[in-house]
């Protein structure tokens, strides 16, 4: 897979609308199975780098086959966004990621025993040091994936960060370490936040492939 930023976005967004910076690619989500146990009948997507299947309900047998019949010729990136964890009666979803051996898949840490391309790190925990933090990832699991979930968080004195719901300030200063905008707030907190510069240039500094949902990307500020 290509070092860059992939917009992840729903079946069917045009594929001539703009994608944000330049060499942006198209991740399309929204294949998986039905709570029957079948593969979605979606077609897949013809302008696109790479597909998202989700683990909202398991495959049947049937379900199953039919996905990788549906994947046979499929040439793209291929991201499994698992949110159950191994052994939580996810044996078909283990037999799928075993069946895809050889074609790469990209999964989450929770799941990189068995056979993959990549591991998709984050979102970040550690906001003070990005590219220390990223290097961690680097060392435990070979190639990553990041999940560039854009910054908007705070942190009172002397607590952790916690999500920031109000509107943010017009202008802040460079926080290096972070890679976003930061202010210090009149009850001495550090206000983190990004735009879609600060996302981009993190994005790039990485030197590893991005995901950045549209949704995220079309509500920052410039």
């Amino acid at each position: 897979m290509k070092t860059c930023i992939y917009f992840v976005e729903k079946p069917g967004f045009p594929a001539s609308a703009s994608y944000g910076p330049p060499g942006a690619e198209r991740l399309v989500r929204g294949y998986g199975f039905t709570s029957g146990g079948s593969w979605r009948p979606l077609a897949l997507p013809a302008h696109a780098a790479g597909l998202l299947i989700d683990d909202r309900f398991l495959p049947s047998r049937p379900g199953l086959d039919a996905a990788l019949r549906s994947l046979a010729d499929w040439k793209g990136m291929i991201l499994l966004d698992l949110e159950r964890l191994p052994g939580q009666g996810s044996d078909a979803l283990t037999e799928l990621i075993r069946r895809l051996a050889g074609r790469e898949p990209v999964l989450p840490a929770a799941w990189a025993s068995l056979p993959h391309g990549a591991v998709l790190a984050g979102p970040r925990q550690n906001r003070a040091d990005f590219m220390g933090w990223l290097a961690g990832q680097k060392c435990r699991y070979g190639s990553v994936v990041l999940d560039a979930l854009p910054l908007r968080c705070f942190a009172p004195p002397g607590q952790g960060w916690q999500p920031w719901t109000e509107s943010l300030p017009l202008t802040g200063f460079p926080c290096l370490g972070a890679g976003c905008l930061h202010c210090r707030l009149a009850d001495g907190s550090v206000l983190l936040w990004d735009t879609k510069e600060t996302l981009t240039e993190r994005c790039r500094s990485a030197g590893v492939p991005c995901l950045i949902f549209r949704e995220d990307w079309e509500n920052l500020a410039p």
